[in-house]
């Protein structure tokens, strides 16, 4: 058989991929600053901070690059062990400048209109640039730990912290931009979407009556917290312990929060609630002047009062344009539900172990559950009674079309011939027919955007509107012949004039 006879299939050509986007030169410096930018302010705070307190303190700079480098694991709640005792109650201040510091680059970096691509590039250099300072910060401290009594701690729980921390401000700084578009990704119902907005007003007021709460214990308990600052030694001592309790007042504010809801905020030995306390020793921290040493007063059981009308006040923020008692009520559930996880997790970041002191926290079980208890109680019942007293008509203007113009507005106008002189006398003509009286004109009125006086027309009528008016057929069934000739040259014969005529 010769070659020539031999079939020879087809050759398949491949298709040849598509590029790889790759970012351009403005949105690489974008990038960059997404990833380093709230990294590198942070290590260039922290290091002012601590050269200013070393030189304050006439010492050397021994142990600076370690101390800087604890200083940023300790922004993100790394626990730390100096000179063999646990640090890991550590300030919350540090932790909410960063996630905010990250949420605004991202929120500055994308919009609704940013392809996913770039979206990913933007949480990607978020979580990337963390990533790294964290693992030059892990080599320096365990090159310094034969230096300064500072342990190098747990490389995991290093990592999982900061990158804990990052995406909590890169979720929340680009969810304030992308939410409505990954929520209709997502299929996500509207009642659900708005559950957060009460949700969040919910969990800040909480935190907020519990910050109130320890700032009414610190003026009453003035003296303890004068002599706490006393014991400073100076006034470099005495400014850096009152910077320490700004640094902590989250923390406290948070067990304050747990005590209003009917929790246990611990501290070591001592635990606080509205129902009892318990003493035992506490850290020589001027914040901690506010924790009473001896047993509750009869009237502490009253503040429980506080989150029931918040969630009083949740139930009828969800039951705002619900559009009945159901979707109130599971917006209520909804809402309950995450601001008690929320607040979950930041007592679980407020606590921690504190040297020979032990824990320091409060009950996340209880705190957490009892917060979802009061929010959804309290607020399942007061939207169910709003929704049902003002649902109905919720419910109509919900059932009612949106968008829909209304019908147009017919006029029936009566046109008169007034204040016009009377033309003369007019021959018949054969075939041409008249009509005396009223034309009843049909049409509708719409807006006019000229001048009025120059739509009066011939009629010596004041015109605001005009009208696009048609004949009505059932009244006027006829035509009506215009005669404007004159008088005289009516009564010619039809045909062409000429000079004899």
């Amino acid at each position: 058989m010769r070659s020539s006879d031999t079939l020879r299939r087809p050759s398949r050509r491949r298709t040849p991929a598509a590029p790889r986007p790759t970012p351009n030169p403005e949105q690489v410096r974008t990038l960059l600053a997404v990833a380093l930018r709230p990294a590198l302010v942070a290590l260039a705070l922290i290091a002012a901070c601590i050269l200013v307190t070393l030189v304050a303190a006439n010492s050397d700079l021994t142990g600076t690059s370690g101390a800087v480098a604890a200083s940023w694991l300790a922004v993100h709640q790394v626990q730390l062990t100096i000179g063999g005792a646990s640090l890991g109650v550590l300030p919350l201040v540090p932790t909410i400048l960063m996630i905010w510091s990250v949420a605004r680059g991202c929120a500055h970096a994308v919009t609704e209109q940013t392809p996913r691509h770039e979206q990913l590039w933007v949480l990607g250099a978020a979580l990337a640039g963390p990533l790294l300072v964290t693992a030059l910060a892990l080599a320096v401290i365990k090159d310094a730990s034969s230096v300064i009594a500072l342990a190098p701690p747990n490389a995991l729980a290093a990592f999982a912290w900061v990158l804990g921390v990052h995406l909590i401000g890169a979720g929340i700084g680009m969810g304030s931009k992308l939410w409505r578009p990954i929520c209709a990704r997502l299929g996500v119902p509207e009642w659900a979407r708005a559950s957060a907005r009460p949700a969040l007003r919910a969990g800040l007021a909480l935190l907020a009556s519990g910050a109130a709460l320890t700032a009414v214990a610190l003026i009453s308990s003035w003296a303890e917290v004068g002599e706490l600052l006393e014991a400073g030694d100076g006034f470099g001592g005495a400014l850096g312990l009152t910077l320490l309790s700004i640094l902590y007042l989250p923390n406290l504010a948070v067990g304050s929060a747990a005590m209003l809801v009917g929790s246990t905020a611990h501290i070591g030995e001592a635990s606080l609630s509205v129902f009892t306390v318990v003493g035992g020793p506490l850290p020589a921290l001027p914040l901690l002047g506010a924790v009473p040493a001896g047993p509750s007063g009869g009237g502490w059981p009253a503040l429980l009062l506080i989150p029931a009308v918040l969630g009083v006040q949740l139930g009828r923020d969800c039951a705002h344009r619900a559009g009945g008692p159901s979707v109130a009520v599971r917006k209520v559930l909804v809402a309950a539900a995450v601001a008690a996880l929320a607040l979950g997790l930041l007592g679980f970041a407020a606590g921690g172990e504190l040297g020979s002191f032990g824990t320091v926290g409060v009950d996340l079980a209880t705190f957490t559950g009892l917060s979802f208890a009061w929010f959804a109680v309290f607020g399942s019942l007061t939207a169910l009674v709003v929704a049902r007293r003002g649902g109905g008509g919720q419910e109509r203007e919900a059932s009612k079309p949106v968008d829909q113009p209304d019908p147009p507005r017919t006029y029936t106008l009566a046109a008169r011939m007034l204040d016009r002189p009377e033309p003369p006398p007019v021959k018949e003509l054969p075939g041409a027919s008249y009509i005396e009286g009223e034309v009843v004109v049909e049409g509708e009125v719409v807006d006019s955007g000229g001048d009025p006086a120059a739509q009066s027309g011939d009629h010596g009528v004041d015109a605001t509107e005009a009208v696009d008016a048609e004949i009505d057929d059932a009244v006027v069934d006829a035509e009506v012949a215009d005669v404007t000739s004159d008088p005289a040259e009516a009564d010619l014969p039809e045909g062409t004039r000429t000079s004899s005529d």
